[in-house]
């Protein structure tokens, strides 16, 4: 009896060796692991397609919607004398109230305009206007003279240019300079270079045939001057009857 006695107290003190630091860990509370809430995603407007990607919507706020663009009007008209674009674009799906339009220049920089209304005019690129008066036209380079000859840096934008407007997202069309024959697409032919110009017809006589009327027109436009030919005809004619004259008194002598 005293033998099992002794067994079993060292099997009790056994387990208190081993169970007795684990015993007051499983009798401590334990805390629960929460995760942090994630950030709700910046809420826009209904109606604008900027938001990136919104979580659950916010009261007030909506999915964003499709970004659209379109063109309701891209054409050349004058100004007065100035080449100019008229344009109207149209976007769906955000409240930006400008447009950005570029000028697509293939062999060199684009020229951009940013901030414009999103209906309007602008002057065609290379177009001057000094007090409401053109002094330069997209194409056209003036020469000290005055007078003016084809070619500058803007000849890309004639006789078609590449266009892209765009707000969110952007649209791109091919616009046409105003044809050759507008008032506003060159400048005044008078002042080309190696075009000449007459306004001023020679004045003929009033008791002049119409002959006489047409042939001075045509002098006053090609330049010519008859002078020196009627000078040598009369010389000629001089000459001749001075050569007749001779002969003849000396035969009358011989006589």
């Amino acid at each position: 009896m005293a033998h099992r006695r002794r067994i079993l107290i060292g099997l009790v003190a056994a387990a208190v060796a081993v169970l007795g630091p684990v015993a007051p860990a499983l009798a401590a509370p334990v805390t629960p692991v929460v995760a942090a809430p994630a950030a709700p995603a910046p809420a826009v407007p209904i109606g604008d397609c900027e938001n990136p990607d919104p979580a659950v919507p916010a009261e007030g706020y909506a999915p964003p919607t499709r970004c659209e663009l379109g063109i309701a009007r891209a054409e050349a008209v004058c100004l007065a004398s100035a080449p100019a674009l008229s344009y109207a674009v149209a976007p769906v799906g955000t409240t930006s109230s400008t447009v950005t339009i570029t000028w697509h220049n293939p062999g060199g920089e684009d020229l951009v305009q940013s901030g414009l209304p999103l209906s309007g005019q602008v002057y065609w690129p290379g177009t001057v206007v000094v007090d409401g008066v053109v002094t330069d036209w997209p194409g056209w380079t003036q020469l000290p003279d005055g007078s003016w000859t084809e070619h500058d840096a803007y000849d890309y934008t004639r006789p078609q240019v590449e266009v892209t407007f765009e707000v969110n997202p952007s649209a791109t069309t091919v616009v046409s300079y105003p044809p050759a024959s507008a008032v506003c697409a060159n400048p005044p032919q008078s002042q080309v270079a190696g075009v000449v110009v007459t306004s001023d017809v020679l004045a003929a006589p009033e008791e002049a045939s119409a002959d006489v009327q047409a042939a001075s027109a045509v002098l006053a436009v090609t330049g010519a001057n008859a002078t020196p030919l009627l000078v040598g005809a009369g010389l000629l004619l001089l000459v001749g009857g001075v050569l007749v004259a001779v002969p003849a008194r000396r035969r009358h002598h011989a006589g």
